[in-house]
């Protein structure tokens, strides 16, 4: 492999291995990110689940709840509120970006900044990231399949555009706002979970539990 990347002039046949290195690569690496996606959300969700601990910790201590009936229904009320709160956030701070965006184009009467937030090509925040031309990626035939057989043209190259400045701010709230709707969706399920699985458990007579204090 490193001979045919310190090549000078590669053939049609090294450019070919070189792509095949490159989408095995790419692959490896989407299929990790899956995975530490994936645990992630799972540490995240059993990390807010234990939020309605929290909650419940008195009145269980209390005896208030003696039954799993009574659990479920207390803490799902308790995992609302908490949720409404959440997301109460997440809406507030999309509001202020459209606040942002809509004041801007009032006050300097541009109302053409909402067709451009996208356009790599004048102001949009998309002018900070690498935009290739998918549509008319290279392919070539290959044992009677059609592969592709290059890396597709680089349409624009990351740059910082001062005329864009607003275009970056909208799209940096709008991702904090989107964050935040994804950690109240994760909380919400996180205790919805915990709910369940205490529900089923702690009011679960063990002799395990009996023989500890004997």
């Amino acid at each position: 492999m490193i001979y045919y990347l310190l090549t000078a002039l590669p053939t049609t046949q090294q450019q070919r291995i070189q792509l095949l290195y490159f989408i095995l690569i790419a692959l490896l690496l989407f299929f990790a990110m899956i995975g530490g996606i994936g645990y992630l959300f799972e540490r995240l969700i059993l990390s807010y689940g234990n939020q309605i601990d929290t909650d419940m910790w008195k009145m269980m201590e209390t005896r208030v709840i003696t039954s799993p009936q009574d659990y479920r229904r207390i803490a799902r009320i308790k995992n609302h509120r908490r949720t409404f709160i959440d997301f109460f956030w997440a809406v507030v701070v999309i509001g202020i970006d459209l606040i942002v965006l809509f004041g801007y184009m009032t006050l300097f009467n541009d109302s053409t900044l909402i067709t451009e937030l996208f356009d790599y090509q004048t102001r949009g925040f998309t002018t900070l990231f690498p935009i290739f031309d998918w549509a008319n990626i290279p392919t070539n035939e290959f044992f009677g399949l059609m592969i592709i057989s290059d890396f597709p043209t680089l349409l624009n190259a990351p740059r910082f555009v001062p005329e864009a400045t607003i275009s970056y701010i909208i799209f940096l709230i709008s991702i904090f706002g989107s964050l935040l709707f994804i950690k109240a969706t994760l909380a919400f399920f996180g205790r919805l979970l915990r709910i369940q699985r205490d529900a089923n458990t702690i009011f679960t007579k063990r002799l395990q539990d009996l023989a500890k204090k004997l």
